[in-house]
Protein backbone atom coordinates (compact mmCIF):
# COMPACT_ATOMS: atom_id res chain seq x y z
CA UNK A 1 0.00 0.00 0.00
CA UNK A 2 1.42 3.40 -1.01
CA UNK A 3 2.17 5.93 1.71
CA UNK A 4 0.24 9.19 2.07
CA UNK A 5 2.03 12.51 1.50
CA UNK A 6 2.08 13.14 5.26
CA UNK A 7 3.71 9.75 5.86
CA UNK A 8 6.27 10.36 3.12
CA UNK A 9 7.21 13.76 4.55
CA UNK A 10 7.52 12.22 8.01
CA UNK A 11 9.82 9.55 6.54
CA UNK A 12 11.80 12.29 4.76
CA UNK A 13 12.26 14.20 8.02
CA UNK A 14 13.40 11.06 9.83
CA UNK A 15 15.83 10.23 7.03
CA UNK A 16 17.30 13.76 7.10
CA UNK A 17 17.98 13.44 10.84
CA UNK A 18 19.91 10.22 10.17
CA UNK A 19 22.41 12.12 8.01
CA UNK A 20 24.24 13.42 11.08
CA UNK A 21 22.81 11.23 13.86
CA UNK A 22 26.26 9.77 14.60
CA UNK A 23 27.87 13.20 15.09
CA UNK A 24 28.76 14.42 18.56
CA UNK A 25 27.22 17.55 20.03
CA UNK A 26 23.73 18.75 20.78
CA UNK A 27 20.67 17.30 19.03
CA UNK A 28 19.63 20.71 17.73
CA UNK A 29 23.01 21.39 16.14
CA UNK A 30 23.03 17.94 14.49
CA UNK A 31 19.56 18.47 13.04
CA UNK A 32 20.46 21.93 11.70
CA UNK A 33 23.56 20.52 10.04
CA UNK A 34 21.61 17.59 8.58
CA UNK A 35 19.02 19.92 7.06
CA UNK A 36 21.72 22.14 5.58
CA UNK A 37 23.57 19.18 4.04
CA UNK A 38 20.32 17.75 2.64
CA UNK A 39 19.20 21.02 1.02
CA UNK A 40 22.59 21.83 -0.49
CA UNK A 41 23.27 18.31 -1.76
CA UNK A 42 19.75 17.98 -3.18
CA UNK A 43 20.12 21.29 -5.02
CA UNK A 44 23.37 20.08 -6.58
CA UNK A 45 21.69 16.84 -7.66
CA UNK A 46 18.72 18.67 -9.22
CA UNK A 47 20.93 21.16 -11.06
CA UNK A 48 22.95 18.27 -12.49
CA UNK A 49 19.72 16.62 -13.63
CA UNK A 50 18.54 19.90 -15.15
CA UNK A 51 21.73 20.12 -17.21
CA UNK A 52 21.33 16.46 -18.25
CA UNK A 53 17.74 17.19 -19.28
CA UNK A 54 18.83 20.14 -21.40
CA UNK A 55 21.44 17.96 -23.11
CA UNK A 56 18.79 15.29 -23.73
CA UNK A 57 16.82 17.86 -25.72
CA UNK A 58 19.85 18.83 -27.79
CA UNK A 59 21.07 21.92 -25.95
CA UNK A 60 24.79 22.29 -26.65
CA UNK A 61 27.50 23.02 -24.10
CA UNK A 62 27.87 26.54 -25.53
CA UNK A 63 24.14 27.14 -25.11
CA UNK A 64 24.32 25.78 -21.57
CA UNK A 65 26.92 28.41 -20.64
CA UNK A 66 24.70 31.10 -22.16
CA UNK A 67 21.51 30.02 -20.40
CA UNK A 68 22.59 28.60 -17.03
CA UNK A 69 24.70 30.39 -14.41
CA UNK A 70 25.54 28.57 -11.17
CA UNK A 71 27.61 29.96 -8.31
CA UNK A 72 27.98 27.03 -5.93
CA UNK A 73 29.64 29.12 -3.20
CA UNK A 74 26.58 28.79 -1.00
CA UNK A 75 25.78 25.13 -1.58
CA UNK A 76 29.03 23.31 -2.36
CA UNK A 77 29.72 20.86 0.48
CA UNK A 78 33.13 20.84 2.09
CA UNK A 79 34.91 17.56 1.33
CA UNK A 80 35.89 17.09 4.96
CA UNK A 81 32.29 17.60 6.10
CA UNK A 82 30.92 15.32 3.40
CA UNK A 83 33.21 12.51 4.54
CA UNK A 84 31.59 12.60 8.00
CA UNK A 85 27.92 12.31 7.00
CA UNK A 86 25.80 9.19 6.57
CA UNK A 87 25.87 8.97 2.77
CA UNK A 88 23.23 6.24 2.65
CA UNK A 89 20.79 8.38 4.68
CA UNK A 90 21.59 11.37 2.46
CA UNK A 91 20.85 9.37 -0.71
CA UNK A 92 17.62 8.07 0.84
CA UNK A 93 16.58 11.61 1.75
CA UNK A 94 17.08 12.83 -1.81
CA UNK A 95 15.08 9.87 -3.16
CA UNK A 96 12.23 10.46 -0.71
CA UNK A 97 12.18 14.17 -1.53
CA UNK A 98 11.93 13.41 -5.26
CA UNK A 99 9.09 10.96 -4.59
CA UNK A 100 7.17 13.60 -2.63
CA UNK A 101 7.67 16.23 -5.35
CA UNK A 102 6.59 13.73 -8.01
CA UNK A 103 3.46 12.76 -6.06
CA UNK A 104 2.32 16.38 -5.67
CA UNK A 105 1.25 18.88 -8.36
CA UNK A 106 4.05 20.98 -9.93
CA UNK A 107 5.49 23.72 -7.71
CA UNK A 108 3.99 22.40 -4.49
CA UNK A 109 5.67 23.67 -1.33
CA UNK A 110 7.42 20.69 0.28
CA UNK A 111 10.18 22.36 2.30
CA UNK A 112 8.67 25.37 4.10
CA UNK A 113 7.06 23.54 7.00
CA UNK A 114 9.97 21.10 7.17
CA UNK A 115 12.45 23.96 7.57
CA UNK A 116 10.15 25.70 10.05
CA UNK A 117 9.98 22.56 12.20
CA UNK A 118 13.68 21.72 12.06
CA UNK A 119 15.60 24.98 11.80
CA UNK A 120 13.35 27.77 13.13
CA UNK A 121 11.22 26.11 15.85
CA UNK A 122 11.46 28.00 19.18
CA UNK A 123 14.02 30.45 17.83
CA UNK A 124 11.95 33.61 18.04
CA UNK A 125 14.26 36.62 17.88
CA UNK A 126 17.41 34.58 17.40
CA UNK A 127 19.67 34.97 14.39
CA UNK A 128 17.77 36.66 11.55
CA UNK A 129 14.43 36.42 13.34
CA UNK A 130 12.93 34.46 10.47
CA UNK A 131 9.32 33.34 10.18
CA UNK A 132 8.28 31.42 7.07
CA UNK A 133 4.81 32.02 5.66
CA UNK A 134 2.56 28.99 6.37
CA UNK A 135 1.54 27.10 3.24
CA UNK A 136 -2.22 27.67 3.68
CA UNK A 137 -1.71 31.43 4.00
CA UNK A 138 0.68 31.41 1.02
CA UNK A 139 -1.94 29.62 -1.07
CA UNK A 140 -4.58 32.20 -0.14
CA UNK A 141 -2.27 35.12 -0.95
CA UNK A 142 -1.27 33.43 -4.22
CA UNK A 143 -4.92 33.05 -5.24
CA UNK A 144 -5.73 36.69 -4.40
CA UNK A 145 -2.70 37.99 -6.29
CA UNK A 146 -3.59 35.79 -9.25
CA UNK A 147 -7.06 37.36 -9.45
CA UNK A 148 -5.61 40.88 -9.38
CA UNK A 149 -2.88 40.08 -11.90
CA UNK A 150 -5.28 38.33 -14.29
CA UNK A 151 -7.30 41.54 -14.56
CA UNK A 152 -4.22 43.67 -15.26
CA UNK A 153 -2.11 41.32 -17.37
CA UNK A 154 -2.09 41.87 -21.11
CA UNK A 155 -3.30 38.83 -23.01
CA UNK A 156 -0.55 37.52 -25.26
CA UNK A 157 2.73 35.66 -25.21
CA UNK A 158 4.84 38.27 -23.40
CA UNK A 159 6.54 37.07 -20.24
CA UNK A 160 5.77 38.60 -16.84
CA UNK A 161 7.81 38.82 -13.65
CA UNK A 162 7.17 37.66 -10.09
CA UNK A 163 9.59 39.30 -7.63
CA UNK A 164 10.25 38.49 -3.98
CA UNK A 165 13.01 40.33 -2.10
CA UNK A 166 12.77 38.15 1.04
CA UNK A 167 11.75 34.84 -0.48
CA UNK A 168 12.58 32.38 2.31
CA UNK A 169 12.04 28.89 0.90
CA UNK A 170 9.84 30.28 -1.88
CA UNK A 171 6.55 29.83 -0.04
CA UNK A 172 4.83 32.95 -1.42
CA UNK A 173 5.82 32.41 -5.05
CA UNK A 174 5.22 28.66 -5.32
CA UNK A 175 1.39 28.95 -5.19
CA UNK A 176 1.43 31.72 -7.84
CA UNK A 177 3.53 29.62 -10.20
CA UNK A 178 1.50 26.49 -9.36
CA UNK A 179 -1.72 28.23 -10.48
CA UNK A 180 -0.16 29.03 -13.86
CA UNK A 181 1.33 25.53 -14.13
CA UNK A 182 -2.16 24.12 -13.65
CA UNK A 183 -3.17 25.82 -16.90
CA UNK A 184 -0.38 24.10 -18.85
CA UNK A 185 3.19 24.56 -20.03
CA UNK A 186 2.27 27.48 -22.27
CA UNK A 187 1.53 29.56 -19.16
CA UNK A 188 4.48 28.43 -17.06
CA UNK A 189 6.94 29.28 -19.83
CA UNK A 190 5.98 32.97 -19.58
CA UNK A 191 7.08 33.40 -15.97
CA UNK A 192 10.19 35.32 -14.95
CA UNK A 193 10.90 34.54 -11.31
CA UNK A 194 13.23 36.94 -9.46
CA UNK A 195 13.88 35.88 -5.86
CA UNK A 196 16.24 37.10 -3.17
CA UNK A 197 17.04 36.35 0.45
CA UNK A 198 19.81 37.32 2.84
CA UNK A 199 20.08 33.75 4.17
CA UNK A 200 22.12 31.44 1.90
CA UNK A 201 20.27 28.32 3.14
CA UNK A 202 16.90 29.87 2.23
CA UNK A 203 18.23 30.77 -1.21
CA UNK A 204 19.29 27.15 -1.71
CA UNK A 205 15.92 25.87 -0.46
CA UNK A 206 13.98 28.19 -2.79
CA UNK A 207 16.17 27.22 -5.74
CA UNK A 208 15.74 23.54 -4.89
CA UNK A 209 11.94 23.76 -4.79
CA UNK A 210 11.65 25.40 -8.21
CA UNK A 211 14.40 23.44 -9.96
CA UNK A 212 12.98 20.15 -8.65
CA UNK A 213 9.57 20.88 -10.16
CA UNK A 214 11.13 21.92 -13.46
CA UNK A 215 13.12 18.69 -13.62
CA UNK A 216 10.52 16.24 -12.28
CA UNK A 217 7.36 17.74 -13.81
CA UNK A 218 9.03 19.19 -16.94
CA UNK A 219 7.41 22.57 -16.34
CA UNK A 220 9.99 25.08 -17.55
CA UNK A 221 9.95 28.73 -16.51
CA UNK A 222 11.00 31.55 -18.83
CA UNK A 223 13.66 32.48 -16.29
CA UNK A 224 14.55 31.72 -12.67
CA UNK A 225 16.99 33.95 -10.81
CA UNK A 226 17.91 33.43 -7.14
CA UNK A 227 20.16 36.00 -5.47
CA UNK A 228 21.64 36.15 -1.97
CA UNK A 229 21.86 39.73 -0.73
CA UNK A 230 20.39 42.28 1.65
CA UNK A 231 17.31 43.79 0.02
CA UNK A 232 17.74 46.91 2.19
CA UNK A 233 21.40 47.80 1.64
CA UNK A 234 22.60 46.20 -1.61
CA UNK A 235 21.65 48.04 -4.77
CA UNK A 236 23.02 45.47 -7.22
CA UNK A 237 21.68 42.12 -6.00
CA UNK A 238 22.08 40.48 -9.44
CA UNK A 239 25.84 40.58 -8.91
CA UNK A 240 25.25 38.03 -6.14
CA UNK A 241 23.22 35.54 -8.15
CA UNK A 242 23.30 31.98 -6.84
CA UNK A 243 21.39 30.41 -9.73
CA UNK A 244 20.19 31.89 -13.02
CA UNK A 245 18.33 29.66 -15.48
CA UNK A 246 16.98 31.14 -18.70
CA UNK A 247 15.28 28.40 -20.67
CA UNK A 248 16.37 28.23 -24.34
CA UNK A 249 13.47 28.88 -26.71
CA UNK A 250 14.12 25.73 -28.70
CA UNK A 251 13.80 23.62 -25.53
CA UNK A 252 10.20 24.78 -25.09
CA UNK A 253 9.37 23.57 -28.59
CA UNK A 254 11.16 20.25 -28.21
CA UNK A 255 9.43 19.54 -24.90
CA UNK A 256 6.08 20.38 -26.51
CA UNK A 257 6.73 17.99 -29.40
CA UNK A 258 7.92 15.24 -27.07
CA UNK A 259 4.80 15.62 -24.93
CA UNK A 260 2.58 15.60 -28.04
CA UNK A 261 4.26 12.38 -29.21
CA UNK A 262 3.60 10.72 -25.85
CA UNK A 263 -0.09 11.65 -26.07
CA UNK A 264 -0.26 10.38 -29.67
CA UNK A 265 1.38 7.07 -28.72
CA UNK A 266 -0.99 6.61 -25.79
CA UNK A 267 -4.00 7.25 -28.04
CA UNK A 268 -2.69 4.68 -30.51
CA UNK A 269 -2.35 2.10 -27.74
CA UNK A 270 -5.93 2.78 -26.64
CA UNK A 271 -7.18 2.42 -30.23
CA UNK A 272 -5.30 -0.86 -30.68
CA UNK A 273 -6.62 -2.18 -27.37
CA UNK A 274 -10.19 -1.19 -28.26
CA UNK A 275 -9.88 -2.78 -31.71
CA UNK A 276 -8.53 -6.01 -30.22
CA UNK A 277 -11.26 -6.07 -27.56
CA UNK A 278 -13.96 -5.53 -30.19
CA UNK A 279 -12.57 -8.32 -32.34
CA UNK A 280 -12.52 -10.75 -29.41
CA UNK A 281 -16.07 -9.84 -28.36
CA UNK A 282 -17.38 -10.30 -31.91
CA UNK A 283 -16.10 -13.88 -32.18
Amino acid sequence: MSLSIEQRIKALKSSIFQITSHHTGGERAKQDLALSVFVKFSLGVMLNQLVARYRHYGITDLELTEHIFIDDTHFALDEKLFSTVNVEALATSVRLYKEVVEALPPFSDVLTMLIEEIALFRRTGEGLGQFLTPTDLSSLIGSLLHELESQQRTIGRDSWTFYDSTCGAGSLQLPRVAIEAGKGREKTRLINLEMNDIDPLMCCAAALQFVASVVIHKQDLHQLRITCSSALTETKPHSKSVVVIKTPEKLFERVRLAHANIIFENLNRIRCFNALTEKLLCK
